[in-house]
């Protein structure tokens, strides 16, 4: 498969570091880090808002921050105008689900927990490490992305009946086991003998399923490492990769939205420095969703 390094524009700077998942809608970004309380929404000029996806507050100190954040990975539309806020279920406080609406005004948020920790529970035995980065909404399927870095891993695709979580989530009630429809393992390649991970998915206007990935060179779901370099795929029912891109840099890229602009597809994607003192960039290219070439 041949790889091309996708050219992307440089659109501003996140006030926030650990950017993991993207929603846009209205002309705004979306945005969710893996180390906030938060949901970041980004105009195309001007001052954020911001609304807490949970009440409280983070460890200022590093290390305490990383075992105490619920490590919000997955962001993802949902009906209506709704939010899907998800934790990647890599540790035992990072198993909770928040539903988010907000006005249309963009004035005011409300945010609803519930809890994902059976689903998480049956997913474990499934896969090595659990470390859900990824969610979006596929046909009659909610698909998770877990990210299969770490020895012996291997990145999956996961189809949850949508009917059923669709279900839960009205009722506010923990997500379990019998939403789950399928598991499958997907290779995305390397670079230089470290796998490309899954970090996040976007659904294609066309039925496809556009995939971020890191090649990090770390030994667990925990320990971040360092990043070889990203790349963006496109994946077609039910799991057959269809083209990969090389995204410029060693940037870690964990969110990416896709909407539909004529015949091509504007793509926005933002990354992660894994480093608090550096501020999350958002991107932006156009493609044409078959091929992957820019437009």
């Amino acid at each position: 498969m041949s790889l091309e390094t996708l050219h992307l524009r440089h659109l501003r700077d996140l006030e926030l570091s650990a950017a993991s998942g993207l929603v846009r809608r209205g002309g705004w970004s979306f945005v969710v880090a893996d180390d906030e309380l938060e949901l970041h929404a980004y105009p195309e000029v001007g001052p954020p808002r911001r609304w807490p996806l949970r009440p409280g507050e983070l460890p200022r100190e590093p290390a305490a921050r990383k075992r105490a954040k619920p490590d919000f990975e997955a962001l993802c539309p949902w009906d209506g105008s709704a939010l899907l806020a998800l934790g990647s279920g890599s540790r035992p406080n990072r198993q909770g689900g928040v539903i988010v609406h907000v006005s249309e005004d963009m004035s005011s948020a409300t945010c609803d927990e519930f809890s994902l920790a059976p689903l998480h529970a049956a997913l474990a035995g499934l896969v090595p490490e659990l470390n859900l980065e990824g969610a979006a909404v596929w046909g009659d399927h909610l698909v998770l992305l877990q990210r299969g870095n770490g020895a012996g891993n291997r990145s999956a695709l996961i189809r949850l009946d949508r009917a059923g979580v669709a279900a839960a989530v009205a009722a506010r009630a923990a997500w379990t086991a019998d939403l789950i429809r399928d598991l499958a393992f997907i290779d995305l390649g390397d670079v230089a003998g470290v796998p490309y991970s899954v970090t996040d998915a976007a659904a294609l206007p066309d039925g496809g399923l556009l995939l971020t990935a890191a090649a990090e060179d770390t030994r667990d779901t925990y320990a971040d490492g360092a990043c070889l370099g990203s790349a963006l795929l496109r994946l077609d029912p039910p799991h057959q990769v269809v083209w990969r891109q090389a995204l410029p840099g060693r940037l870690k890229f964990e969110g990416v939205w896709a909407e539909l602009d004529g015949d091509v597809v504007r793509v926005h994607l933002v990354a992660d420095a894994d480093d608090p003192t550096v501020r999350a960039p958002l991107y932006g290219t156009t493609l044409d969703p078959r091929s992957g070439l820019p437009r």
